[in-house]
């Protein structure tokens, strides 16, 4: 049994008398029997028979103990009770003057020869009732060690070692940096609080270590206890194998107050057992930067809050890692709370929040959790960010970004990357109310190998429902990879999901799905201002909104092309086609509003007649479709296939139809079969191929049309733009009924095989959104590059054009002058201006200034008068281009005869 307190130090303490000792500076004392409160046993000469006896002087009945610099209390014998400084209710309080510097307390326990072996060794040691406080004050800095060498036997624990231990209402007050350490084979404390009243204060910082064979809680408050230090804490506990469980600091009294004013840096491993960091049944608040680690090869904890009381604040950034290790015993969590649940307890996080929690490497149902709350959290300031990472190395067992059986509110962004061997990976696993108002990002991690990942799920308690709002305030970037999932139990309790995504770089990559066991909830999803909802599966994709909502609005996208990536020219991701049929299982059924301008992002093959096709279904009750639909084609493989392209095609456009037009859009089951559709549209995309060996630069739409019925959105082909002079009819706007293919004015091209390139998986990271052809452009021109390429050559063309015109007029100029023969010396300068356009519609404006200098010789010839001439020329240009500037200089010699 754990030896939790002691009511008082009896004053009769022997001790093991002391061989020569050599001062560890000059003048320094080493003092070998404790300081006990007691002025008439501690001082020379005194019943203690102390040598060196202590300087000792009383005010108000208030012992100060004035220490030199270097002076050094070492007390060690076998006795059960070991103690350095020892004030109970005996003695009177007193004050320790370390203010010289480099002063120490060490208590030392030994094993003894014979007899029982239970006991502490304790470095300060105050205890006292109520009635009569008693107290131990240490000006200055203090370095203070416990070592017990007594380790258990028959399965008792023997050696204590506690650096600093306050019981009952006494109080220890060390003002000045104090370091703190205790050694034992048994129970390890470097800090122990026990009785309804006991406090320690650190007016500094602390640098405390703790190594224990056995039960290792480092720091450990109880009852009514406080623990105040002011500074910096920099706290290592370890369990030394084979351990058993290590706290860095334990609170299991919820009336126990821990605070610390600066930062803390918090070590803890069991090498034998569990671990954690903080374990918090009271109050733990630390008002500086956090960094925990805990490691061990059982269970691991971060932090653990686990009373309904516990209350805990970090408010400054914290950073928390924890390591669960080989043996099968229980889960890896970064952060658990149950402070609130029931109670009035909670956990707040004021700054930014790392949380990692990996597990070891044993098989088994083990749980990884980044944040694992049960009862009220709160990640309290916008504009912090919260990075979750846990990750499952082995087994099949889950790992959870957030599991949230309570009450979860960030007003922080959160970052969560999640991880499985083989299980399945949550990012948000929530059955209580959970509000993410800043920014959210789940991503299942690039090397997770996991079965399945979900992005939220929101199921009901068993009695309760759940809800999580994401972002409804509006304005925050979610990007969520993972299915999300609602549900609900046989006791009407249900699982909501209210997500919004409202900002252009907004998407949701995966399905929405009812729970795993088959029931469902209600989820609503608002997709606007240019968001995506990007369908990630294979083949048939069904979806079950239950009793929600899905809600498109302009600009924005149901996008079946991004899960497999990015299709650009020259870079097409595997793909297959597929369905996304929209629906619900829930009797009342769920509803769709799509806004003017909702646009369907698509793959087709219109040469075989196929494309990816979105369906309303019959779970559909509710169907509304406002203005315009758009349709944007990500890719077909006619736009790889060139063959098209030739002059014709290039002047008037062409359009590659299919056989027969093919539904992309079906909404006939929909809203009991009243759903329609009042107008479709084709958006104009870009993409590149080869003529003549020129690379070319192209826009097409897709040609789509309405039914008949108005129900379904039809593909009758793409429609590629020439050069302007001649376009193809048949694109753009489709209000009436829907027609067949028809036949173009155009050139229809259906040469090529038009395969899709195999039938992929879709990619963990979805493509970027495809580009709308821009406005205004011509329709086929050649590639930028090529472009660029031609108008430089013409700027250098132009620019060693102007630079003849200087040997021109001087050649004029000596063929009309009349000096007689001789050497000369010339020089001219010549500026300009050229403003050109080309075929293509660019333009460009080109400046140009040269400087020549030359030197010629004339001569007397038969019949006249012949010059030879050496000149030198500097020119430099500027030239306004299409596509940005260019900036040229030259330098020229040349020789010249007349």
């Amino acid at each position: 049994m754990l030896q939790a307190r002691r009511q008082e130090l009896a004053l009769s303490i022997a001790v093991a008398l002391t061989c020569a000792i050599v001062p560890a500076e000059a003048g320094a004392s080493i003092y070998t029997q404790p300081i006990t409160g007691v002025a008439g046993n501690d001082r020379p000469g005194g019943t203690g028979g102390y040598n060196p006896g202590y300087a000792i002087t009383s005010n108000g009945g208030t012992l100060t103990y004035t220490l030199a610099k270097g002076d050094a209390i070492n007390v060690e014998s076998a006795d059960p009770q070991v103690i350095g400084v020892g004030v109970t209710s005996s003695s009177s309080s007193s004050v320790i003057d370390a203010s010289a510097g480099n002063v120490s307390i060490t208590a030392t326990r030994d094993v003894p020869a014979t007899g029982g072996n239970s006991g502490s060794a304790t470095g300060i040691y105050a205890s006292s009732p109520q009635s009569d406080p008693k107290s131990v004050t240490v000006n200055g800095p203090i370095s203070v060690t416990a070592n017990d060498k007594n380790s258990k036997g028959n399965g008792t624990i023997y050696g204590n070692a506690y650096a600093l231990w306050a019981d009952d209402f006494a109080s220890i007050t060390i003002n000045g940096d104090t370091t703190l350490k205790a050694s034992t084979p048994g129970y390890g404390r470097v800090i122990y609080l026990t009785g309804n009243g006991s406090r320690i204060t650190i007016n500094g910082n602390l640098t405390a270590e703790s190594d224990s064979n056995n039960t290792n809680y480092a720091i450990m408050g109880d009852g009514r206890s406080i623990l105040r230090v002011s500074g910096n804490v920099d706290l290592t506990a370890s369990g030394i194998y084979p351990s058993d469980n290590v706290n860095g600091i334990w609170n299991p009294s919820v009336s126990t107050r821990t605070e610390i004013g600066g930062n803390l840096k918090l070590y803890a491993i069991a090498r034998g057992s569990t671990v954690m960091g903080i374990r918090n049944n009271g109050y733990i608040g630390v008002g500086g930067t956090t960094t925990i680690t805990a490691i061990g090869n059982r269970t691991a904890f971060g932090v653990n809050a686990g009373h309904r009381l516990s209350k805990t604040e970090f408010f400054g950034d914290a950073t928390i890692t924890a390591q669960g290790g080989p043996n099968l015993f229980g889960g890896t969590v970064g952060v658990y709370n149950f402070g609130g649940n029931g109670g009035n307890g909670y956990m707040t996080f004021h700054g930014n929040l790392t949380a990692i929690a990996t597990n070891g490497t044993f098989e088994g149902d083990s749980d990884v959790l980044g944040i694992d709350n049960n009862g009220r959290m709160t990640l309290a300031t916008a504009g912090t960010v919260a990075r979750l990472q846990p990750t499952g190395n082995q087994g099949t067992h889950a790992a959870y970004g957030i599991r949230n059986g309570m009450s979860f509110t960030a007003a922080s962004d959160v970052d969560i990357t999640v991880s499985e061997k083989a299980g399945a990976t949550y990012g948000v696993l929530n059955t209580g109310a959970a509000d993410f108002n800043g920014a959210l990002s789940i991503a299942k991690a690039a090397g997770s190998t996991a079965a399945n990942h979900y992005g939220v799920v929101t199921r009901a308690s068993a009695a309760a429902s759940a809800t999580t709002h994401v972002n409804q305030a509006g304005g925050h970037v979610v990007a969520i990879q993972g299915d999300v999932l609602t549900g609900s139990n046989s006791g009407g309790f249900a699982g909501t999901l209210n997500l919004k995504l409202d900002t252009s770089s907004s998407w949701l990559n995966g399905l929405v799905l009812a729970d795993t066991d088959g029931s469902v909830g209600a989820a609503n999803l608002v997709v606007n201002n240019g968001a995506r909802w990007i369908a990630n599966g294979s083949g048939t994709m069904a979806t079950d909104f239950g009793t929600g909502s899905l809600s498109v609005g302009s600009g924005s996208a149901i996008d079946l092309a991004a899960s497999w990536g990015t299709f650009a020219p020259g870079s097409v991701p595997a793909y297959s086609l597929r369905t996304l049929q929209v629906g619900s299982s829930a009797g009342s059924g769920a509803s769709v509003s799509l806004a003017d301008g909702a646009t369907f992002t698509l793959l087709s093959d219109v040469r075989s007649g196929t494309a990816d096709k979105v369906v309303f279904g019959s779970g559909v009750a509710s169907f509304t479709a406002q203005g315009t639909q758009n349709v944007r084609l990500a890719y077909d493989p006619a736009l790889d296939d060139t063959s098209w392209i030739n002059a014709t095609s290039l002047q008037k456009g062409t359009s590659i139809l299919s056989a027969s037009p093919i539904v992309i859009v079906d909404a006939s089951a929909a809203a009991n079969g009243t759903a329609g559709f009042l107008a479709a549209s084709g958006l104009s995309g870009q993409w590149s191929g080869t003529y003549q060996n020129a690379l070319v630069r192209f826009s097409y739409t897709p040609r789509v049309s309405l039914s008949a019925d108005r129900k379904q959105i039809l593909l009758a082909g793409i429609d590629i733009a020439g050069d302007g002079s001649s376009a193809p009819a048949g694109g753009g706007t489709a209000t009436g009924t829907g027609a067949g293919p028809g036949t173009s004015p155009g050139t229809s091209t259906n040469s090529g095989n038009g395969a899709q390139p195999g039938t992929g998986s879709p990619s963990t990271t979805p493509g970027a959104a495809a580009p709308d052809a821009t406005p205004g452009q011509v329709a086929i021109t050649p590639a930028t590059g090529v472009l660029v390429a031609a108008d430089a050559a013409l700027t250098l063309s132009n620019l060693w054009q102007l630079d003849e015109r200087a040997v021109s007029r001087r050649s004029e100029a000596s063929r009309l002058d009349d000096a007689p023969p001789g050497s000369a010396f010339w020089a001219d300068t010549d500026s300009g201006s050229l403003k050109g356009d080309g075929a293509d519609g660019r333009g460009y404006r080109q400046n140009a200034t040269h400087v020549s200098a030359g030197a010629e010789w004339r001569a007397d010839a038969d019949p006249g008068r012949g010059t030879l001439g050496v000149v030198y020329t500097h020119a430099q240009s500027r030239a306004d281009l299409q596509n940005g500037s260019a900036d040229l200089r030259g330098d020229s010699v040349g020789i010249y005869g007349i």
